[in-house]
């Protein structure tokens, strides 16, 4: 493929940060024939929040408390554009869907009773059956609770009321990984830069300039795309663009490993709702979490503390032992399986940003919706709010378009 290079007033565009949207709205950009340079504060490209999580295609099972639907209306339009936007630069196999689909497992000290679970669930998937072929999901099932002989195979239901199968899948982010990467170094027109933290941005005359890395190196940009995640809101000051409410930072961990025959033993679960766990496998990948232990930090901040946390061996053991405990008590089957593999698991973690001052306990808290999420632009400048990791090719691609538009210039 060849490219052509085009030019825009005030130099090529900036991206800032190489998570999924970043990664996306650089893409998307070099595509239309735009130069970029994509910082990335870390060592490495995709190694944030977007490299870590457990990559759930979101339909909108999980926001129970969100009884407007408008977290899934809004989670099933990132769901139909996930496919069509990363398949132009990865094959479908890059995507790492997951062959098994989501358990919705309703505890009996749940938020919400199994009942009110069942109802939301179902309206879920009538807001589903109403999207196009593009959307993400095991088309051939439908919601169905499962009987007692599954519920009892799978679960201890002295702990478990109810649980349903939904269509719900998921993309593996290591899978994805060196896909994107492979794309992202043969496209010539996109300079990634590592180790190199942002500290500043002003707007001079027809152009923007980004102050980044130690030595306070100062460079001119046509534009600037905030994909920062966590850093976004620090980074939307220097240009006054405040939000419009408070934020939440969450650093949460989980387990992951590479293991066929774990996988092959691993439903796809989610507990509902409150502070419990999922469990996920991807081909010969698993991922398992339990909110209570994973989560490492927490604080409500425009950004959180820059100081790197820090997951010791002594940590990362307690994390899996907490992890895999609580998971047996539900699941004493799967968690004997999980058991023989303690002292394998890798434990990573990454921050989960969301609009919010307490936590899933609360039932009026911000973080039972991602309503208010997408792209906000100021002249030459658009920061991604992701929301969540299905929402991350679509926001990514809108704002490249913006850009774009801005600029005058054909997608």
């Amino acid at each position: 493929m060849s490219y052509r290079s085009a030019t825009i007033t005030g130099g090529p565009v900036a991206v800032i940060g190489s998570g999924l949207a970043g990664i996306t709205a650089a893409m998307r950009l070099a595509d239309a024939g735009l130069r970029v340079v994509l910082f990335e504060r870390n060592e490495t490209l995709f190694s944030g929040a977007s490299a870590v999580c457990e990559g759930k295609i979101h339909l909108g099972y999980t926001y129970v408390l969100d009884s407007s639907h408008t977290t899934t209306r809004r989670l099933l339009s990132g769901a139909v554009r996930f496919r069509p936007i990363l398949t132009r630069w990865i094959p479908e196999a890059g995507l790492g869907l997951s062959e098994k689909p989501f358990l919705y497992a309703c505890p009996r000290d749940s938020m919400v009773p199994k009942d009110g679970v069942a109802a939301h669930l179902a309206q879920t998937q009538e807001e589903a059956d109403s999207c196009g072929a593009d959307l993400i999901c095991k088309r051939d099932l439908r919601l169905r609770p499962l009987n007692a002989s599954e519920l009892g195979a799978l679960f201890d239901t002295t702990e478990i009321s109810a649980a349903w199968e939904t269509n719900e899948l998921a993309s593996s982010p290591r899978t994805k990984r060196p896909f994107l990467l492979s794309a992202l170094g043969a496209q010539p027109l996109v300079e990634a830069r590592t180790k190199a933290e942002v500290t500043g941005i002003t707007r001079e005359d027809d152009h923007l300039v980004i102050t980044w890395g130690a030595d306070g190196l100062r460079e001119k940009f046509g534009a600037v795309i905030n994909a920062s995640w966590e850093q976004r809101l620090r980074l939307d000051q220097y240009l006054n663009l405040s939000p419009p409410r408070q934020a939440l930072h969450r650093f949460k961990c989980g387990l992951h490993l590479q293991s066929e025959d774990l996988a092959e033993r691993t439903p796809n679960v989610t507990f509902v709702i409150g502070e419990y766990g999922d469990t996920v496998a991807y081909g010969d990948r698993v991922y398992a979490s339990w909110y209570p232990a994973g989560m490492l930090k927490s604080e409500v901040a425009l950004a959180p503390d820059p100081a790197p946390v820090c997951i010791t061996p002594s940590t990362a053991r307690h994390i899996t032992e907490q992890s895999i405990a609580a998971l047996a008590r539900y699941m004493p089957g799967y968690g004997n399986a999980l058991a023989e593999y303690t002292n394998d698991f890798e434990v990573r973690g990454g921050y989960i940003s969301a609009w919010g001052t307490s936590g899933i306990t609360d039932p009026n808290s911000g973080l039972h919706s991602r309503a208010e999420i997408g792209v906000t632009s100021l002249p030459r400048y658009h920061s991604i709010n992701t929301g969540k990791y299905v929402m991350a090719p679509k926001y990514g691609e809108e704002a490249a378009l913006r850009v774009l538009s801005e600029m005058g210039l054909d997608a």
